[in-house]
Parts: structure tokens; C-alpha cells; sequence
């Protein structure tokens, strides 16, 4: 029902009965126009429409339609699922603040990592201003790995880059070209040193150390015999966030002799790592001549898929003419849509 649709007037129905001269003059305000009848009102009309209305309200409250309506005023037996309810505003509070400031390195970031997974506004403004002064005061405590593992997968890039400056102050890495040139070198030196390594120098490219001269560092390591350097290397370019990357994934979901390397290339084009959704839609083309591999064995050709869907956020079959056309029809005009979207994505936006 339309809410600016008026209610039938009280004239409908009326009936009058009386004489003029029994009849008591009203004047309207503001308009001086006299009236020589009241108004009467039609009760068979009026107990018909009560009828009417009772029967509709029993039927809402029969079918949960009322119940349905209520919950969205109360957070009383709120459904789990459904839409986003709003608890309050989406920033820190004034009195979080005061107590955050007033605890120890420790606590302050891990209160503040959890706040930003939690799209707190200000929490990775805060981190951003404090994560220098944290260096050398931050221990890998069970409830930061916990934090840092779902803020790396937030569906916020900006908390992931949050996490990934964490990271790097808990291990006390610092953002400099010899550092990374550091780790490169104990990469080199010693096979077990690999996973540690790539894993920081991927961190440290995103934050704008090298990221080239890493990513070429990376690729060599890409194509070592030693699955774990391998494995970690693809770990370290789904860091960096560049548009070069794309291809090197793309390789190792195709040539890669180990399915868990594969894997993971594979989850960094889908999900993972710091790639924008717009830069993730420029992995589809060749996301979709992968499919039509027929070397790809069936594993691989089913991850290609769920990476498309994911990706295009489109609920197509595993059929690569399929894709294609869909791809030369809507592929530009789906890049323009996630654009125009922002943080719609975000859970509480």
C-alpha cells in the first residue's frame, strides 16, 4: 500500500436526512464556507471494513507476516539470516578510543585488528598512525595469529593491508630495500629460509619496497624443484597486488607439477591476496582459454570454473563457449558495475 495514499473520505455514505432548519450551520476555518449538514457515518460500511481488516491482520499473523514486520523495529528473535541488521554506527567509539590509547602495544593492536575486520571506521586509520611505534613491543600471541588469519582474508582490501602492516612490525621486518634484499639473500643461502622469505618480500612489495626487483626474485623462486619454495612464492606474489602477477598465476595453475601450488595460484586470482575485483577480471580471459585445455586434467579445469564464478560473481555452467560469450557481452560492463559498487561488498555497508 501506497503510505501517501489519503483514507476514503468520511462524506462517503452519508446520508442526510435532516431539515434546514434543524440543521446548525459550520463554518470551515480560513475558508468561510458555511455547511448546513454534519456528516454521518455509514456503520454497515464502517463494520464491513472492520470485518475486513480483522480478517487480514489474523491472516498476517497466521502466515508470520506480522512477526516478519516486527523484527525489523527489535533485535528480538532476529533471524540469523537475512539482510544486515544495524547494532549502531559503523565507527569507534569515543570511550573505545580513550581505553585503546590507554593500553599497551599489545592489546592496542590487537583490539584494533579486530575492530577493522569488524569495519570499524577508524580502526585502520589507527593502525596506520601506531604500527611504527609497535615495532619491537608485538609478540605472536594465539589471538593475534587468529586475527591476522581473518583479516587477511577480509573482504576489505584496506584491512588486509592492515594486517599486512602487522605482520611485518610482529616480525619485526622493516620496510627498506636492504631488508628485502636481506631475506632474498637467506632465500638463497638455505631452501628452509624460502617460505619465511617469500612470505615477508611479498608483504614488503605491497608496501612499496622493490616491488619489481621482488616480484623477479618470486618468479625464479616460482619455478624452483622444492614445492614449499614454490608454494610460498605463489603466497608472496598474491601479496604484491600488481597487475603482473596475473600471468605468473595463471602458469602455475597451468604447469605447475604439485596441485596444492596450483591451488593456492588459483585462490589468489579467486579471493586471497591484493588484488582488486577489477584487477581479478582481467584473469578471466585467460581463466577461460585454460578451461579449454584439453591437457588441464579435471581437478585444475573444475578450480578454473569456481575461480570464474567467483571472480564474475556470474552463475554460469562449466562450458567454455559459455563463458566466452558471456565474457565479450558483459565482461566490460561487469568491470563498470563492480566500480560503481565501492564497499558494497562490505558485510555492514
Amino acid at each position: 500500500m501506497d503510505n501517501n495514499q489519503l483514507p476514503d473520505s468520511p462524506d462517503a455514505g452519508v446520508q442526510s436526512n435532516a431539515s434546514t432548519d434543524d440543521a446548525l450551520p459550520t463554518v470551515i476555518p480560513d475558508m468561510g464556507i458555511e455547511r448546513n449538514t454534519r456528516p454521518r457515518i455509514n456503520l454497515r460500511r464502517v463494520a464491513v471494513l472492520v470485518v475486513m481488516m480483522s480478517a487480514v491482520g489474523l491472516l498476517a499473523i497466521r502466515s508470520g507476516a506480522m512477526q516478519a514486520i516486527l523484527e525489523i523495529f527489535t533485535g528480538h528473535q532476529l533471524p540469523v539470516s537475512g539482510t544486515p541488521v544495524a547494532a549502531t554506527h559503523s565507527k569507534l567509539s569515543e570511550h573505545e578510543i580513550e581505553y585503546i590509547n590507554s593500553r599497551p602495544p599489545q592489546e592496542q593492536m590487537e583490539r584494533l585488528l579486530s575492530a577493522a575486520v569488524n569495519h570499524d571506521i577508524g580502526a585502520t586509520e589507527m593502525i596506520e598512525e601506531k604500527v611504527t611505534g609497535w615495532h619491537g613491543h608485538l609478540a605472536r600471541s594465539k589471538q593475534c595469529q587468529v586475527l591476522s588469519d581473518t583479516a587477511l582474508y577480509s573482504n576489505d582490501l584496506r584491512v588486509r593491508a592492515a594486517a599486512i602492516e602487522i605482520e611485518l612490525a610482529v616480525n619485526q621486518v622493516d620496510k627498506s630495500r636492504e631488508t628485502a634484499t636481506g631475506l632474498w639473500r637467506a632465500g638463497e643461502d638455505n631452501v628452509k629460509s624460502r617460505p619465511f622469505s617469500a612470505w615477508e618480500l611479498g608483504m614488503l612489495a605491497n608496501r612499496g619496497i622493490a616491488p619489481d626487483l621482488v616480484q623477479e626474485w618470486l618468479e625464479s623462486w616460482v619455478h624452483d624443484p622444492d614445492q614449499q619454495t614454490r608454494f610460498w612464492s605463489v603466497e608472496g606474489l598474491a601479496h604484491i597486488g600488481t597487475d603482473s602477477t596475473i600471468k605468473d598465476f595463471l602458469d602455475v595453475l597451468r604447469n605447475d607439477p604439485s596441485m596444492e601450488v596450483r591451488e593456492r595460484a588459483g585462490c589468489s586470482l579467486a579471493k586471497s591476496g591484493m588484488l582488486t575485483r577489477e584487477q581479478r577480471m582481467k584473469a578471466v580471459p585467460g581463466l577461460i582459454d585454460l578451461s579449454d585445455d584439453p591437457n588441464l586434467n579435471d581437478i585444475t579445469r573444475t578450480w578454473v570454473y569456481q575461480a570464474l564464478r567467483e571472480i564474475t560473481d556470474v552463475n554460469l555452467p562449466n562450458d567454455p563457449a559459455v563463458w566466452r560469450n558471456w565474457y565479450s557481452q558483459h565482461g566490460a560492463e561487469q568491470v563498470e558495475k563492480f566500480k560503481s559498487e565501492g564497499n558494497v561488498v562490505l558485510g555492514n555497508s
